[in-house]
C-alpha cells in the first residue's frame, strides 16, 4: 500500500484549482471527489448530471472507501472530496482515517457561500459543508493523526509559498513545474462540468476576483448561514498553515 492523501473540503474553496496541481506532478493517481458517487448517486440527496456519472464507479461507503484503498497497491493516491458527502461514515471509521494522511482547504464563509449561491440558489445550510468539515478534523486529530489546514486566501495569495509550505508539510517534494499548466477541461471533472469551468480556464492558481450580486452583507438569508458556519471556519483557520517565505 502506497500513500493516500485526502484534501477534505467544502463546496467553492478553489479546490479544484488545488487539485489541478497534483494532476500536474504526475507522481499521483488523482480521484476527483470519489464519495460524491455516495451522496448523489447511492443515497440520491441531491440531483446530479446523469449522463455523465460512471456506471463503473463505486457508489455505497464500503464500495468507495475499498476503491480508494485498492487504488493505492498501485502508487500513491490523492483525492479531494467534500466532507458533506460522507462525513457520518468516515467519522465513525477508524481504519480507513488511520490510513490516510489528511489535508483540509478552508476558505472565508463570506466568499464562498455567495459564490455557492450564485451557482445554486437552492443551496441548503448542510451544503455550505464547513461544520462536516470541523467534525472530520475533530475526528482525526481525536486520533492523534497529523493534519494540516490551508486557507484558500493563502493559496490565492501566495500559491508558491502555500504548496511548498503543503509539500513540506506532507513529506513530498515541491515541483515548480506543477504550479503552471495547459487551461482546459479534465476528464474527471465531467460530472461537475458547470462547477469547475473556472478552474479549466485557469493556467494556475490566481486571484479570485469576481463579485457577486447577493451576499452574506445584503441577503438575511445567507448571513444566517454564514453566522452558523463562520465558527467552524475560525476554529480551523486558528490551526491553518502558513506559506513558506521566500529568500
Amino acid at each position: 500500500m502506497n500513500d493516500i492523501i485526502a484534501l477534505w473540503t467544502h463546496p467553492r474553496s478553489i479546490s479544484t484549482a488545488f487539485e489541478r496541481v497534483m494532476i500536474e506532478r504526475g507522481d499521483f493517481n488523482v480521484l476527483h471527489e470519489p464519495f460524491s458517487y455516495l451522496y448523489y448517486v447511492h443515497e440520491g440527496d441531491a440531483s446530479i448530471d446523469q449522463q455523465y456519472v460512471d456506471p463503473d464507479h463505486p457508489t455505497d461507503y464500503p464500495g468507495i472507501r475499498n476503491h480508494i484503498l485498492k487504488a493505492s497497491d498501485h502508487g500513491p493516491v490523492f483525492f479531494k472530496d467534500m466532507c458533506a458527502h460522507c462525513y457520518g461514515q468516515v467519522v465513525e471509521d477508524d481504519a480507513f482515517l488511520e490510513q490516510v494522511t489528511h489535508t483540509f482547504l478552508i476558505r472565508d464563509p463570506a466568499k464562498a457561500i455567495a459564490s455557492y449561491y450564485a451557482m445554486n440558489k437552492d443551496v441548503t445550510l448542510e451544503e455550505i459543508g464547513l461544520e462536516q468539515l470541523c467534525s472530520v478534523f475533530k475526528r482525526t486529530q481525536a486520533l492523534g493523526l497529523d493534519t494540516i489546514v490551508v486557507d484558500a486566501d493563502d493559496l490565492e495569495d501566495d500559491p508558491d509559498g502555500t504548496v511548498q509550505a503543503y509539500c513540506r508539510a506532507i513529506d513530498i517534494p515541491f515541483i515548480p513545474e506543477a504550479m503552471t499548466w495547459e487551461s482546459g477541461h479534465q476528464k474527471e471533472w465531467d460530472i461537475w462540468k458547470d462547477w469547475h469551468r473556472d478552474a479549466a480556464q485557469t493556467t494556475g492558481i490566481q486571484k479570485n476576483v469576481e463579485t457577486f450580486e447577493t451576499t452574506v452583507d445584503n441577503s438575511a438569508h445567507l448571513k444566517s448561514f454564514y453566522n452558523h458556519q463562520a465558527p467552524y471556519y475560525e476554529a480551523l483557520y486558528e490551526q491553518r498553515l502558513e506559506p513558506v517565505v521566500s529568500d
